[in-house]
């Protein structure tokens, strides 16, 4: 079984290399937490939000 997070945050006013920054820190975070990135859209007016969609397999102790 998985189970699914999502991050989302406002990127209407960020430039390329400031959303770039924020993305990698989500990626990252998350890879070191064991969660796998399966979708990412940039939705909104203007692609002002991104959103993040990550599983990763059920610890045992949550079945």
């Amino acid at each position: 079984m998985w189970e699914y997070t999502t991050v989302t945050f406002n990127s209407l006013f960020d430039t390329e290399k400031s959303l770039k920054k924020k993305s990698n820190r989500v990626l990252e975070q998350h890879g070191k937490d064991g969660w796998e990135l399966v979708n990412f859209q940039c939705v909104g007016a203007f692609g002002s939000m991104m959103v993040f969609i990550f599983k990763k397999e059920k610890s045992k102790s949550t079945l």
